[in-house]
């Protein structure tokens, strides 16, 4: 019996020690904190962190509601007026207001890639009389302007990125018209554009700069009919400059003097320079998916209250 006894306690020593030991060897990390690393391994925001291009990206959700909407109103000396005057032209060459954009739906396929699709929306004079119903044209008493339309649908891939210790967006879209005036008149299909944003950092300073680069071409269906000239690609190179007040405002603007046209015609076809503009605003960062930026557009060539324009640009996403 004793010696029984004392190999049943000898055994209970050891199992004991044994028990202690695996204790000590085994880890603490828990299945979720490893989920959680890798997670942040793959959160677009550590690599793009500015405001504007974060909300142009999209939702950081698989799935949700992604828009950019643009108000362009009057001139600052007359800013709620149906006339906005084109400041890239001729002052006599006048447009009228108007809220246009693009709504849809964002899948987010990767970190930084997102494929969104919608349909471009526009509604003329928003501010003024039934949005619901035409109206008579203010610039010509014979003429009814259709109020609001919704046509134009596309398909858009867009990347961000960083490299080079910059923030980088790389997108191709493709835009199906379905207006009138493009499909009859101009005999148009759709157009395919590719665009690239570059911010870099100066330091550490609030300071900050880049430039974006586009290209688009329109595809016709087929030649002109009795079209005296119409759109075929354009190029533009735009700098920009912000400077960061926190992580809500911004000061931002915008350098359109690099951008260039060529249209197709009866006589010649050459490269156009567009008439320079620049944008000065404010950035607002509601959220990190809703970007505001209210702004004015004037031309450097001819600073004048009557042809500087007020408007207002937003990048709305949700869910």
């Amino acid at each position: 019996m004793s010696l029984i006894l004392g190999t049943m306690v000898t055994v209970a020593a050891h199992a004991e020690e044994q028990a202690q030991n695996q204790t000590a060897n085994t880890s603490t990390v828990k299945v979720t904190d490893v989920q959680n690393k890798e997670e942040q391994k793959k959160d677009i925001d550590e690599e793009i962190t500015n405001a504007r291009m974060r909300s142009e990206l999209g939702s950081k959700s698989q799935w949700s509601f992604k828009s950019s909407l643009g108000y362009n109103g009057g001139s600052l000396k007359q800013p709620f007026d149906s006339i906005r005057p084109n400041y890239r032209a001729s002052a006599s060459i006048e447009s009228l207001t108007q809220l246009s954009g693009n709504v849809g739906v964002n899948y987010r396929i990767s970190k930084g890639g997102n494929l969104s699709f919608g349909t471009g929306i526009v509604v003329m004079d928003p501010l003024h009389g039934d949005i619901t119903k035409d109206f008579q044209d203010p610039r010509n008493a014979n003429r009814k302007v259709r109020r609001s339309q919704v046509s134009t649908p596309y398909l858009d891939y867009s990347h961000g990125y960083r490299a080079f210790n910059m923030q980088m967006i790389s997108s191709v879209t493709y835009s199906h018209y379905t207006e009138e005036d493009a499909t009859d008149y101009y005999n148009l299909l759709g157009n395919v554009s590719v665009s690239q944003t570059v911010l870099a950092d100066f330091g550490s300073s609030n300071w900050s700069g880049g430039a974006s680069i586009s290209i688009d071409k329109d595809i016709a269906k087929g030649n002109m009919d009795q079209v005296d000239a119409r759109y075929d690609y354009g190029v533009g190179l735009f700098p920009f400059a912000e400077y960061t007040f926190n992580d809500t405002f911004s000061f931002r603007t915008v350098f359109g003097y690099f951008q260039f046209a060529r249209y197709e015609d009866y006589t010649e076809a050459g490269l156009y320079q567009l008439e320079p503009y620049q944008s000065v605003g404010v950035g607002i960062s509601v959220t990190r998916d809703i970007y505001v930026y209210p702004n004015v557009q004037f031309t450097p060539k001819d600073m004048r209250d009557d042809r500087t324009n007020v408007a207002v640009s937003a990048n709305l996403n949700l869910f």
